[in-house]
């Protein structure tokens, strides 16, 4: 037998006062507390539950961000996406997925914020098409970049301090007196990829030393283990290699266990992220920690900020990154 859903009326009947008083019951309204816990009660009895649309009227807030995202190929994506989702339903927020688009890059999700009139949309994939940013900054829709910087006004970031892990990376190789370093990153570019890269490759040639490069045709694992055994597979093999995140040294580390190198002896790997699995004993890798939670607590700091106050200056946050130090590296 299907039951009716109860409404603010039933409530209002049964607990013998106005729909305003049960409206101000779960708005945090004026309203005395013998007659608040009446209603609550009372709605709890009839398994009411107010209309999020109803109340985002009346706060002119729809209580949902939408986070814009690619294909969670790497482990950091489904953490990140799993945290973030935790942080905003303890703020009292909805999260909305939005699928970045291939045909129209990041535009299709992030019109599907600007149609869901969602409070602020939070971009994790791709670069930000600079007309989808002028969209969101005209009506005054919150622009939260996870992992890159756009210089538009209005629109705020979270990054990592990529440059400076490079460095780490770079002074942890040389240290083990490492002769002929490599890099490994991703073919299709990226703001965290670049950056990693410029630290790594500057600290390097401050050394004197001019590291190999090299990218993993794919995001795949499949193409990122047939790259790094190409890589591992030359008369010149690199003896150390920095990897963009921990998924592509997971690559690195497979290929080189096929190729019988030993690791950290004949090869040295530094990962980026500290996803769990760097940690297994399967992998033991020696990584840059770029902490998840901390990512998340910047990012609601910045939605409050921004929510408060929207003629802020764009916020930029860069997050701390250290080196954690396991068996891949001498």
């Amino acid at each position: 037998m299907n039951r009716r859903r109860s409404t603010i009326k039933d409530v209002a009947r049964e607990a013998g006062v106005s729909v305003s008083a049960v409206s101000r019951a779960f708005s945090g309204g004026s309203l005395s507390a013998d007659k608040k816990t009446r209603i609550l009660q009372v709605a709890g009895t009839l398994d009411y539950r107010p209309s999020s649309a109803a109340q985002s009227l009346v706060r002119q807030q729809t209580r949902s961000v939408t986070l814009v995202t690619g294909r969670m190929h790497d482990p950091f994506d489904s953490q990140f996406l799993e945290a973030l989702a935790e942080a905003l339903a303890d703020s009292g927020r909805r999260l909305i997925v939005a699928p970045a688009s291939k045909q129209a890059d990041l535009s299709g999700g992030v019109y599907q914020a600007i149609d869901d009139r969602s409070d602020a949309v939070i971009i994790a994939a791709g670069t930000m098409p600079l007309d989808a940013s002028r969209a969101c900054v005209r009506i005054g829709l919150p622009v939260i970049l996870a992992g890159r910087i756009l210089d538009t006004p209005g629109v705020d970031a979270v990054v990592a301090a990529n440059c400076d892990g490079g460095r780490q990376a770079a002074a942890m190789f040389l240290r083990g007196g490492c002769q002929r370093p490599a890099w490994f990153g991703v073919e299709r570019p990226s703001f965290s990829n670049d950056e990693r890269l410029a630290g790594f490759h500057a600290q390097m040639a401050a050394a004197g030393i001019e590291p190999a490069r090299f990218e993993a045709g794919g995001r795949d694992d499949e193409a990122i283990f047939e790259a790094a055994s190409r890589m591992l597979s030359r008369s010149d093999r690199p003896d150390a290699v920095f990897c963009a995140t921990d998924r592509l040294a997971f690559g690195v580390l497979e290929a080189a266990g096929a190729l019988r190198l030993a690791v950290p002896r004949d090869l040295a790997v530094i990962g980026f992220n500290n996803v769990p699995a760097a940690a297994r004993r399967s992998y033991r890798l020696t990584t840059l920690d770029y902490p998840v939670a901390r990512v998340v607590a910047e990012i609601m700091e910045i939605l409050e900020a921004r929510l408060a106050a929207p003629g802020l200056a764009p916020i930029r946050r860069r997050i701390p990154v250290s080196l954690i130090v396991r068996e891949t590296t001498r």
